[in-house]
């Protein structure tokens, strides 16, 4: 054994309590990542889910003043499974 791998080890056993605590922390943040990118996956595969299940619209469209012979012609367009027409306004309680 050379001179330098003794230095090695007798350095890192008087900072073993040091040694200690890094891994304690890397060990923390490495579980607080694979933790956040869990909750990140199982809340976008519930919204999913939620949005399948209860017809949630995908899209949203607000105009002002168009006709509601308008209906037929967007109900026409491919992919769409539904419209719904409803008059929105803001107004003071």
């Amino acid at each position: 054994m050379t001179a330098l791998r003794k230095k090695l080890w007798r350095d890192l056993g008087q900072l073993r309590g040091q040694i200690i605590a890094i891994a304690l922390v890397m060990a923390g943040g490495i579980g607080m990542v694979v933790m956040a990118n869990s909750n990140h996956d199982t809340l976008a595969d519930t919204r999913a889910r939620y949005y399948a299940e209860y017809r949630f619209a995908d899209v949203f469209a607000n105009v002002k003043r168009a006709p509601r012979t308008l209906l037929p012609a967007i109900n026409a367009i491919e992919g769409v499974a539904s419209v719904d027409v409803r008059i929105k306004a803001e107004v003071r309680l």
